[in-house]
């Protein structure tokens, strides 16, 4: 069944490389501005509010800083479309190829 966003709820293959591979593969998606494919990474809210989460950000840049078992800590860098720059830092945890959970905070 179609989501208010219109995107299929189905989950994607695990990510080649682990953990790691799945994170970046989640911001690939939101820099190619594919907001569907980047939501199927993952579930915590409607696709249309996703999306419109990103309407500011031109790019985002992520760092791998370590991998433990599932859980990927990992900085990242958004520019926005203003030309102002955020960085975030935090964890993310992976189940099955998808973000299960996340915890990340605005460093600068």
């Amino acid at each position: 069944m179609a989501s208010p966003g219109g995107s299929v709820s189905s989950r994607p293959a695990p990510a080649a490389d682990g953990p790691a591979a799945t994170v970046r593969a989640y911001f690939a998606a939101i820099n190619d501005k594919d907001y569907a494919a980047a939501w199927r990474r993952q579930h915590e809210r409607p696709l249309y509010l996703f999306r419109t989460g990103f309407h500011q950000t031109a790019s985002d840049t992520v760092t791998i800083l370590s991998v433990n078992g599932n859980v990927v800590t990992a900085r990242l860098t958004a520019r926005q479309k203003n030309g102002t720059v955020r960085v975030f830092q935090g964890t993310y945890t992976v189940e099955g190829g998808v973000i299960t959970q996340f915890d990340v905070q605005q460093i600068s």
